[in-house]
Protein backbone atom coordinates (compact mmCIF):
# COMPACT_ATOMS: atom_id res chain seq x y z
CA UNK A 1 0.00 0.00 0.00
CA UNK A 2 2.87 2.37 0.73
CA UNK A 3 4.11 1.94 -2.81
CA UNK A 4 0.65 2.38 -4.25
CA UNK A 5 0.35 5.83 -2.72
CA UNK A 6 3.63 6.78 -4.31
CA UNK A 7 1.57 7.21 -7.48
CA UNK A 8 1.00 10.68 -6.07
CA UNK A 9 4.48 11.49 -7.40
CA UNK A 10 2.85 13.14 -10.40
CA UNK A 11 1.88 16.51 -8.93
CA UNK A 12 -0.13 19.55 -9.89
CA UNK A 13 0.69 22.94 -8.34
CA UNK A 14 -0.34 23.09 -4.72
CA UNK A 15 -1.64 19.55 -4.21
CA UNK A 16 -0.46 16.01 -4.68
CA UNK A 17 -1.86 15.06 -8.05
CA UNK A 18 -3.20 11.60 -8.76
CA UNK A 19 -4.01 9.55 -11.83
CA UNK A 20 -7.75 9.34 -11.34
CA UNK A 21 -8.14 5.86 -12.80
CA UNK A 22 -6.20 4.56 -9.78
CA UNK A 23 -8.71 5.85 -7.23
CA UNK A 24 -11.01 2.84 -7.49
CA UNK A 25 -8.08 0.43 -7.09
CA UNK A 26 -6.85 2.34 -4.04
CA UNK A 27 -10.34 2.26 -2.54
CA UNK A 28 -10.67 -1.49 -3.02
CA UNK A 29 -7.22 -2.19 -1.62
CA UNK A 30 -7.86 0.04 1.39
CA UNK A 31 -11.19 -1.60 2.18
CA UNK A 32 -9.58 -5.01 2.07
CA UNK A 33 -7.12 -3.84 4.70
CA UNK A 34 -9.64 -2.03 6.88
CA UNK A 35 -8.66 -4.00 9.99
CA UNK A 36 -4.97 -3.10 9.77
CA UNK A 37 -5.38 -0.22 12.23
CA UNK A 38 -6.87 -0.11 15.69
CA UNK A 39 -10.01 1.94 16.23
CA UNK A 40 -9.01 2.66 19.80
CA UNK A 41 -7.06 5.83 20.45
CA UNK A 42 -3.84 5.02 22.27
CA UNK A 43 -4.08 7.18 25.38
CA UNK A 44 -0.94 7.02 27.51
CA UNK A 45 -2.61 8.77 30.44
CA UNK A 46 -3.85 12.23 31.16
CA UNK A 47 -1.33 14.13 33.29
CA UNK A 48 -2.43 15.49 36.65
CA UNK A 49 -2.49 19.15 35.66
CA UNK A 50 -4.80 22.03 34.70
CA UNK A 51 -4.97 24.62 31.93
CA UNK A 52 -3.02 22.57 29.41
CA UNK A 53 -3.67 20.03 26.64
CA UNK A 54 -2.71 16.70 25.12
CA UNK A 55 -2.26 16.32 21.37
CA UNK A 56 -2.43 13.27 19.11
CA UNK A 57 -0.83 13.31 15.69
CA UNK A 58 -2.78 10.77 13.65
CA UNK A 59 -1.04 8.16 11.56
CA UNK A 60 -1.40 8.31 7.76
CA UNK A 61 -3.87 5.44 7.39
CA UNK A 62 -2.75 3.17 4.52
CA UNK A 63 0.20 5.56 4.04
CA UNK A 64 -2.11 8.14 2.49
CA UNK A 65 -0.91 11.74 2.34
CA UNK A 66 -3.16 13.44 4.86
CA UNK A 67 -3.16 15.55 8.03
CA UNK A 68 -5.12 15.04 11.22
CA UNK A 69 -4.70 16.09 14.85
CA UNK A 70 -6.83 15.69 17.97
CA UNK A 71 -6.42 17.91 21.02
CA UNK A 72 -7.97 17.35 24.43
CA UNK A 73 -7.72 20.18 26.94
CA UNK A 74 -7.42 19.41 30.63
CA UNK A 75 -11.00 20.56 31.19
CA UNK A 76 -12.25 18.01 28.66
CA UNK A 77 -12.68 20.10 25.50
CA UNK A 78 -11.94 18.22 22.27
CA UNK A 79 -10.47 19.97 19.24
CA UNK A 80 -9.76 18.52 15.80
CA UNK A 81 -7.36 20.06 13.29
CA UNK A 82 -8.36 18.97 9.76
CA UNK A 83 -8.80 15.23 10.42
CA UNK A 84 -7.39 13.72 7.24
CA UNK A 85 -8.83 12.11 4.14
CA UNK A 86 -11.78 9.78 3.71
CA UNK A 87 -9.76 6.69 4.75
CA UNK A 88 -9.15 8.29 8.15
CA UNK A 89 -12.84 8.90 8.84
CA UNK A 90 -13.86 5.61 10.55
CA UNK A 91 -10.82 5.67 12.81
CA UNK A 92 -11.19 9.33 13.65
CA UNK A 93 -14.89 8.81 14.36
CA UNK A 94 -14.07 5.96 16.74
CA UNK A 95 -11.41 8.03 18.53
CA UNK A 96 -13.83 10.91 18.98
CA UNK A 97 -16.48 8.61 20.41
CA UNK A 98 -13.86 7.32 22.84
CA UNK A 99 -13.29 10.92 23.94
CA UNK A 100 -16.99 11.50 24.51
CA UNK A 101 -18.49 11.97 21.03
CA UNK A 102 -18.36 15.78 20.97
CA UNK A 103 -15.92 18.03 19.14
CA UNK A 104 -16.02 21.45 20.73
CA UNK A 105 -13.98 23.11 17.94
CA UNK A 106 -13.14 21.63 14.53
CA UNK A 107 -10.47 23.64 12.72
CA UNK A 108 -9.94 23.37 8.97
CA UNK A 109 -6.72 24.74 7.49
CA UNK A 110 -7.80 24.56 3.83
CA UNK A 111 -10.15 22.77 1.48
CA UNK A 112 -8.12 19.95 -0.07
CA UNK A 113 -9.33 16.35 0.12
CA UNK A 114 -6.53 15.11 2.40
CA UNK A 115 -7.56 17.69 4.99
CA UNK A 116 -11.38 17.85 4.78
CA UNK A 117 -12.74 14.52 3.56
CA UNK A 118 -12.71 12.89 7.01
CA UNK A 119 -14.93 15.72 8.24
CA UNK A 120 -17.30 15.31 5.31
CA UNK A 121 -17.61 11.57 5.95
CA UNK A 122 -18.27 12.15 9.66
CA UNK A 123 -20.87 14.80 8.86
CA UNK A 124 -22.62 12.34 6.55
CA UNK A 125 -22.62 9.67 9.27
CA UNK A 126 -24.06 12.19 11.77
CA UNK A 127 -22.65 10.34 14.79
CA UNK A 128 -20.37 13.05 16.21
CA UNK A 129 -21.66 16.29 17.70
CA UNK A 130 -19.66 19.31 16.51
CA UNK A 131 -20.18 22.53 18.44
CA UNK A 132 -18.40 24.88 16.03
CA UNK A 133 -16.31 24.85 12.88
CA UNK A 134 -13.48 27.34 12.60
CA UNK A 135 -12.30 28.02 9.06
CA UNK A 136 -11.45 30.90 6.72
CA UNK A 137 -12.21 29.68 3.19
CA UNK A 138 -11.24 31.75 0.15
CA UNK A 139 -13.87 32.94 -2.29
CA UNK A 140 -15.32 30.16 -4.47
CA UNK A 141 -14.94 32.13 -7.71
CA UNK A 142 -11.31 32.81 -6.83
CA UNK A 143 -10.76 29.07 -6.42
CA UNK A 144 -12.40 28.34 -9.78
CA UNK A 145 -10.15 30.92 -11.44
CA UNK A 146 -6.88 29.96 -9.82
CA UNK A 147 -7.16 26.25 -8.93
CA UNK A 148 -9.78 24.72 -11.17
CA UNK A 149 -8.61 21.17 -10.43
CA UNK A 150 -9.69 21.52 -6.80
CA UNK A 151 -12.86 23.53 -7.41
CA UNK A 152 -15.32 20.61 -7.20
CA UNK A 153 -13.89 19.32 -3.92
CA UNK A 154 -13.78 22.81 -2.48
CA UNK A 155 -17.37 23.50 -3.53
CA UNK A 156 -18.54 20.21 -2.02
CA UNK A 157 -16.80 21.05 1.23
CA UNK A 158 -18.32 24.53 1.43
CA UNK A 159 -21.80 23.36 0.51
CA UNK A 160 -21.68 20.57 3.08
CA UNK A 161 -20.57 22.70 6.00
CA UNK A 162 -22.81 25.65 5.08
CA UNK A 163 -25.90 23.46 4.93
CA UNK A 164 -25.03 21.61 8.12
CA UNK A 165 -26.27 22.74 11.52
CA UNK A 166 -22.73 23.48 12.74
CA UNK A 167 -22.11 27.09 13.81
CA UNK A 168 -19.38 28.49 11.58
CA UNK A 169 -16.70 30.80 12.93
CA UNK A 170 -14.68 32.66 10.29
CA UNK A 171 -11.62 33.95 12.16
CA UNK A 172 -9.90 37.26 11.60
CA UNK A 173 -6.13 37.78 11.56
CA UNK A 174 -4.70 38.29 15.05
CA UNK A 175 -7.94 37.16 16.70
CA UNK A 176 -7.62 35.00 19.82
CA UNK A 177 -10.22 32.40 20.81
CA UNK A 178 -10.46 30.10 23.81
CA UNK A 179 -10.37 26.37 23.09
CA UNK A 180 -10.46 25.28 26.73
CA UNK A 181 -9.47 26.65 30.11
CA UNK A 182 -5.95 28.01 29.75
CA UNK A 183 -5.71 26.97 26.07
CA UNK A 184 -6.10 29.47 23.28
CA UNK A 185 -5.76 29.74 19.52
CA UNK A 186 -4.21 32.83 17.96
CA UNK A 187 -4.81 33.44 14.26
CA UNK A 188 -1.63 34.31 12.36
CA UNK A 189 -2.88 34.30 8.74
CA UNK A 190 -6.12 33.59 6.91
CA UNK A 191 -6.57 33.83 3.14
CA UNK A 192 -4.04 35.29 0.69
CA UNK A 193 -6.01 36.17 -2.46
CA UNK A 194 -3.04 38.01 -3.98
CA UNK A 195 -1.05 34.75 -4.17
CA UNK A 196 -2.56 32.80 -7.04
CA UNK A 197 0.10 30.13 -7.59
CA UNK A 198 -0.38 27.08 -5.37
CA UNK A 199 -3.49 29.02 -4.51
CA UNK A 200 -5.43 27.07 -1.87
CA UNK A 201 -2.29 25.89 -0.07
CA UNK A 202 -1.00 29.44 0.23
CA UNK A 203 -4.34 30.43 1.72
CA UNK A 204 -4.01 27.84 4.49
CA UNK A 205 -5.15 29.02 7.89
CA UNK A 206 -2.04 29.55 10.03
CA UNK A 207 -2.49 29.66 13.78
CA UNK A 208 -0.80 28.99 17.10
CA UNK A 209 -2.33 26.95 19.92
CA UNK A 210 -0.84 27.78 23.30
CA UNK A 211 -1.08 26.87 26.97
CA UNK A 212 1.02 27.81 29.97
CA UNK A 213 3.56 25.09 29.13
CA UNK A 214 3.76 24.79 25.34
CA UNK A 215 2.81 26.24 21.97
CA UNK A 216 2.25 24.64 18.55
CA UNK A 217 2.33 26.54 15.26
CA UNK A 218 0.10 24.95 12.61
CA UNK A 219 0.90 25.78 8.98
CA UNK A 220 -1.45 23.53 7.00
CA UNK A 221 -0.04 23.28 3.48
CA UNK A 222 1.39 26.80 3.39
CA UNK A 223 3.83 27.26 0.52
CA UNK A 224 7.03 29.31 0.20
CA UNK A 225 5.30 32.40 -1.22
CA UNK A 226 2.77 32.49 1.59
CA UNK A 227 5.47 31.84 4.16
CA UNK A 228 7.52 34.80 2.93
CA UNK A 229 4.51 37.08 3.07
CA UNK A 230 3.72 35.98 6.62
CA UNK A 231 7.28 36.79 7.68
CA UNK A 232 6.99 40.25 6.10
CA UNK A 233 3.78 41.24 7.89
CA UNK A 234 3.99 39.34 11.19
CA UNK A 235 5.97 40.23 14.29
CA UNK A 236 8.62 37.51 14.80
CA UNK A 237 7.49 36.74 18.35
CA UNK A 238 4.05 35.81 17.02
CA UNK A 239 5.60 32.94 15.04
CA UNK A 240 7.84 31.49 17.73
CA UNK A 241 6.62 28.17 19.08
CA UNK A 242 7.84 25.03 20.83
CA UNK A 243 6.36 22.75 18.16
CA UNK A 244 5.85 23.39 14.45
CA UNK A 245 3.64 21.39 12.09
CA UNK A 246 5.68 20.91 8.95
CA UNK A 247 4.07 22.75 6.06
CA UNK A 248 2.70 20.73 3.13
CA UNK A 249 3.63 17.41 4.77
CA UNK A 250 7.26 18.50 5.01
CA UNK A 251 7.98 19.18 1.35
CA UNK A 252 7.57 22.26 -0.84
CA UNK A 253 6.14 24.19 2.08
CA UNK A 254 7.62 27.26 3.77
CA UNK A 255 11.36 27.79 3.46
CA UNK A 256 14.20 27.24 5.89
CA UNK A 257 14.25 30.86 7.06
CA UNK A 258 10.64 30.56 8.16
CA UNK A 259 11.45 27.52 10.30
CA UNK A 260 14.51 29.34 11.68
CA UNK A 261 12.27 32.21 12.75
CA UNK A 262 9.82 29.84 14.46
CA UNK A 263 12.69 28.36 16.47
CA UNK A 264 10.77 25.19 17.36
CA UNK A 265 12.32 22.43 19.43
CA UNK A 266 10.04 19.75 17.97
CA UNK A 267 8.68 19.14 14.48
CA UNK A 268 5.35 17.49 13.69
CA UNK A 269 5.42 15.70 10.34
CA UNK A 270 2.01 14.59 8.93
CA UNK A 271 3.99 12.53 6.47
CA UNK A 272 3.75 8.91 5.26
CA UNK A 273 6.91 6.81 5.29
CA UNK A 274 7.36 6.80 1.51
CA UNK A 275 7.27 10.60 1.42
CA UNK A 276 9.55 10.93 4.46
CA UNK A 277 12.15 8.87 2.57
CA UNK A 278 11.27 10.33 -0.86
CA UNK A 279 10.62 6.95 -2.39
CA UNK A 280 9.12 6.68 -5.85
CA UNK A 281 6.71 3.83 -6.56
CA UNK A 282 8.42 0.43 -6.14
CA UNK A 283 11.79 2.12 -5.79
CA UNK A 284 14.20 2.87 -2.98
CA UNK A 285 15.35 5.70 -0.79
CA UNK A 286 15.47 9.16 -2.44
CA UNK A 287 14.18 8.02 -5.82
CA UNK A 288 11.19 10.38 -5.88
CA UNK A 289 10.92 14.00 -6.90
CA UNK A 290 9.80 15.47 -3.57
CA UNK A 291 11.93 17.75 -1.41
CA UNK A 292 11.44 16.02 1.92
CA UNK A 293 15.10 15.09 2.39
CA UNK A 294 16.18 18.70 1.89
CA UNK A 295 13.69 19.82 4.53
CA UNK A 296 14.92 17.08 6.87
CA UNK A 297 18.44 18.48 6.49
CA UNK A 298 17.13 21.96 7.31
CA UNK A 299 15.70 20.73 10.57
CA UNK A 300 18.95 18.99 11.47
CA UNK A 301 20.84 22.21 10.78
CA UNK A 302 18.34 24.12 12.92
CA UNK A 303 19.01 21.62 15.71
CA UNK A 304 15.49 20.32 16.11
CA UNK A 305 15.28 18.09 19.19
CA UNK A 306 12.86 15.54 17.76
CA UNK A 307 10.89 14.85 14.60
CA UNK A 308 7.48 13.26 15.20
CA UNK A 309 6.80 11.50 11.89
CA UNK A 310 3.30 10.07 11.53
CA UNK A 311 4.35 7.51 8.90
CA UNK A 312 7.05 6.08 11.16
CA UNK A 313 5.54 6.30 14.64
CA UNK A 314 1.84 6.00 13.93
CA UNK A 315 -0.60 7.86 16.15
CA UNK A 316 1.28 9.38 19.08
CA UNK A 317 0.24 11.37 22.14
CA UNK A 318 2.24 14.49 22.93
CA UNK A 319 1.93 16.24 26.28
Amino acid sequence: MKRLFSLLEKKTPGIFGVKWHWIFMIFLFSCSNSDDYTRELAIQSFPDRTEDFSLWQLEPFFQEVQMGYIIRTDDGKVVVVDGGGAFAAPYLESYLKQLGGTVHTWIITHGHTDHVNALLEILAANTIHIERLLHAPPDSFWVIEHEQIAANTFSRYLNTVQTSSIPLLVPQKEAVYELGKGVQIEIISTTMPDITWNAINNSSLVFKISSKSKSILFLGDMGPLGGKKIMEITAPEKLRADYVQMAHHGQEGVDKEFYRLVGAKYALWPTPEWLWNNRADQKGYDTGNHKTLSVRRWMEELRINKNYVSGLEGTVQID
